[in-house]
């Protein structure tokens, strides 16, 4: 899998949006920062979607989505629903052992091989706190190397052995840059995977913690209203958990901790 190019795919992928219940009318209508993260291979904010279960009736439910390419080259839309917990029994496509697990829901990266339609790659895997999914992606799509170059360029430092190895490895690290700490590492919900924090690593884990706290508990999202627009409002509760849930199990084209379309 990876990440497409916004050269390669210029246009949303209306088909498969489509199964979600999102018309080629009120794809077009989503917010330019949300059609550009689609496009980048970005993982989206929450969007309230509609899709149809086997019975015939169309359940509501929020979820992140993500533009990526398959084996073959061809686009494919990944769908991070909403899930009650992560565990060894639900949401563990991975197969993750309890230990990866547990590191996942403290908020740590890890680097790990996975097995992705049938093709193993090494990949960095992170929790997103809202979902409760695993976004994860290509180790090589970070660019990893090339940002720790373009840091001690740019601030004139040489990073340690050590420390590059941590970063690698999808530890944050904490630097003297100047004579001000500063501290970096993977963050897959930036939209280059990496991420730099003006301050300790206790600063980084507090900013960490903030970006959920902020949206906790009201779970904002995009929701189309009756203005036939997209608009900010709460669209996670109990009942869309249980949802998500209960849908996981009749999708046949999951892959990792999302849905395939």
């Amino acid at each position: 899998m990876e990440i497409p190019n916004k050269n390669q795919h210029e246009a949303l992928p209306y088909d498969k949006m489509a199964l979600l219940g999102i018309d080629r009318d009120s794809a077009e209508r989503l917010p330019q920062d949300v059609k550009q993260k689609l496009l980048d291979g970005e993982v989206t904010p929450l969007v309230n979607v509609s899709i149809k279960a086997h019975n015939g009736t169309t359940i509501t439910l929020p979820l992140k989505l993500q533009l990526v390419t398959d084996k073959e080259g061809n686009p494919a839309l990944i769908a991070y629903p909403v899930k009650k917990e992560l565990s060894l029994d639900k949401g563990n496509e991975l197969k993750l052992t309890s230990q990866e697990l547990e590191a996942l829901r403290r908020g740590d990266v890890l680097r790990r091989p996975v097995d992705v339609d049938g093709e193993k790659t090494h990949q960095y895997l992170q929790l997103d706190p809202e979902t409760k999914s695993v976004i994860h992606r290509r180790v090589t799509e970070i660019e990893i190397e090339k940002k720790l170059r373009d840091m001690e360029k740019i601030n004139d430092i040489e990073l340690g052995t050590q420390q590059k190895q941590q970063v690698r490895e999808g530890k944050p690290v904490e630097l003297n840059v100047g004579g001000e700490k500063v501290s970096v590492g993977i963050d897959l919900r930036e939209p280059q995977g990496f991420k730099i924090v003006k301050g300790d690593l206790r600063e980084w884990e507090r900013q960490q913690k903030l970006r959920y706290d902020d949206l906790h508990p009201e779970y904002m999202g995009l929701v189309m209203t009756d203005k036939n627009r997209w608009e900010y409002q709460k669209v996670v509760d109990n009942d869309s958990k249980e949802r998500a849930i209960s849908l996981d199990p009749d999708r046949k084209n999951e892959r990792g901790s999302g849905m395939k379309l």
